[in-house]
């Protein structure tokens, strides 16, 4: 990456560095098809959908969760 540029987003506040990734991210996830998924997260994803699918009674519900932790 550009040198000259890292350097003046170093200089940006708190606030502007957040717009700055925010734009970053929302440029992103325009076409979400175009950003690869590691290999690790794969696994932990078929990892959990195979532990939920063997006992489907054993997670939370979405109302659970929240009430918990929101």
């Amino acid at each position: 990456m550009n040198k000259k540029l890292i350097d003046q987003l170093s200089k940006l506040d708190k606030m502007e560095k957040l717009a700055v990734a925010e734009a970053l991210w929302d440029s992103l996830i325009k076409d979400p098809d175009d950003v690869p998924v590691p290999d690790a997260h794969k696994k932990i994803l078929r990892d959990r959908l195979e532990t939920y699918e063997k006992d489907e009674k054993e997670g939370k519900t979405w109302e659970e969760i929240k009430k918990k932790y929101l």
